[in-house]
């Protein structure tokens, strides 16, 4: 009898424990169950089309996509096109052939509104644009107008380096709803510059590209888009200032003395035609080494992106790689 009892009591115990186990597996699958419907579920602002983007003075709020978008900056334009995205105006400084080929030929019909420095606050206001996107330095005093024409993106174009001008690029690609469209061009992008970098045998010396007008020399430290560029595929700055774009003499410029110059005119007669008849001139080791180049403005300074940098690489490796 005491046998049969503990048996009783062994199946008794044997089928609560089963109990216990499939209300714990009844739970499990519920609790798996609504963890998969969750995870399906959009966030809010997702399922709004609202984007929040945070540039340079906090965070801008769109409610959904622009579709019209005008752009205070040559950089702008270069990232639009490579999104396949075409803006309604552009602060071109009333002249296209600044723009490079490329962004020209993939931007079609646009309206310009003006200057880069003081552009058309009165025709931006007529394209009616639901967004426009600005710089910090060369649009500081009408920020607040631009902002009460359109939410307005703000970045730091003007003065940045080549690593910040990687991020505007996806600041902007998330403005528009083109993430993932601007991390499959960015990773094109990289691509682009290590193909071209193989083709660079040597890198081990300085080089200084400058804009030069009329009146001066604006050398292009590694605080500038096109030094920091350079820097980042293995040349070295000679000139070491803290400025994006010094002014130098040319008793400054020998003293740099850099190994290659690379010259970025604004027109055809600079103050380096003045120079040339100047003995200190002769004796930079770029000159006497025959590393005097002239490159297109417009690709290497105007235009701070992708396409203008992917310029940058292709020139150096035409001349000065194999």
């Amino acid at each position: 009898m005491q046998f049969i009892r503990t048996s009783r009591l062994y199946a008794l115990a044997l089928i609560a424990a089963l109990a216990l186990t499939l209300a714990a597996c009844g739970n499990a699958n519920n609790t798996s169950t609504s963890g998969a419907e969750a995870s399906e579920q959009p966030s809010q602002e997702a399922s709004s089309g609202k984007i929040a983007i945070q540039d340079e003075l906090g965070t801008v709020e769109l409610d959904k996509a622009p579709e019209k978008i005008v752009v205070l900056e040559f950089s702008y334009a270069d990232a639009l096109v490579t999104l396949g995205v075409q803006p309604v105006g552009l602060a071109d400084d009333d002249d296209p052939s600044l723009l490079m080929d490329e962004v020209k030929d993939k931007l079609g019909s646009y309206t310009s509104v003006g200057s880069r420095y003081e552009p058309n606050l009165e025709k931006i206001s007529s394209l009616q644009p639901d967004l426009i996107i600005a710089d910090t330095d060369h649009h500081k005093n009408v920020l607040d107008q631009l902002k009460a024409i359109a939410p307005t993106v703000v970045l730091n174009d003007h003065l940045a380096d080549y690593n910040m001008a990687l991020d505007n690029y996806m600041i902007i690609a998330k403005a528009l709803g083109k993430e993932a469209e601007g991390q499959k061009r960015l990773e094109e992008h990289k691509a682009t510059v290590e193909a071209e970098q193989q083709k660079i045998k040597e890198t081990g010396y300085t080089i200084l590209p400058a804009v030069v007008n009329p009146k001066g020399f604006f050398a292009q430290s590694d605080h500038s888009f096109a030094g920091s560029f350079l820097t980042s595929i293995g040349y070295d700055d000679p000139v070491k200032n803290e400025e994006a774009y010094p002014q130098l003499s040319l008793e400054q410029l020998s003293e740099t003395n850099p190994e290659v110059i690379v010259l970025l005119p604004t027109e055809e007669n600079t103050i380096v035609k003045e120079w040339e008849s100047n003995p200190l001139w002769d004796k930079l080791d770029a000159v006497a080494g025959g590393k005097v180049l002239t490159a297109e403005r417009r690709n290497w300074a105007l235009s701070r992106g992708l396409i203008g940098s992917e310029h940058i690489i292709k020139d150096i490796a035409a001349q000065l790689g194999e």
